[in-house]
């Protein structure tokens, strides 16, 4: 982007996210893996979520929700196999957000979606999910 070293870049990171701080703001700047993100502030999330539906969870977290409630229930092991080793990390953030529940099976977990989930998602039962992926499967 031709902005100059990367220390100059640094500084007007820098600079953003002490302007974003100040009380009147409703943005924040954040440091993920993937680099920077413009979030809402925690505090006034309940007051634009309506905007945004389901947009709390990132990208990744959402994919490996998606496949596993689409599989539930479903072995911890099968999910990394399909998502990679970053999976763990979704799994347990999202049992911890309480999207899914998981019991041990032996060298691995069972993974089943939770009431929450539906909720959430405006379900009345994980087939309910299920049948909707497969029907946008078909349409795309």
């Amino acid at each position: 982007m031709n902005l100059g070293s990367k220390g100059f870049v640094q500084d007007v990171v820098d600079e953003l996210k002490e302007e974003l701080e100040q009380e009147s703001r409703g943005l924040e700047l954040v440091e993920s893996n993937e680099g920077y993100e413009l979030v809402v502030k925690s505090d006034l999330v309940e007051a634009v979520e309506h905007l945004a539906p389901h947009r709390d969870l990132n990208e990744s977290e959402l994919r490996t929700l998606a496949v596993t409630a689409y599989n539930a229930p479903v072995k911890q092991s099968e999910i990394v196999e399909v998502r990679g080793n970053r999976a763990y990390s979704h799994l347990k953030e999202l049992e911890k957000r309480g999207f899914i529940d998981s019991e041990e099976e032996g060298r691995t977990k069972l993974l089943d979606v939770t009431n929450h989930f539906l909720d959430y998602f405006d379900l009345g039962s994980a087939d309910e999910f299920a049948i909707d992926a497969d029907q946008e499967e078909t349409s795309t």
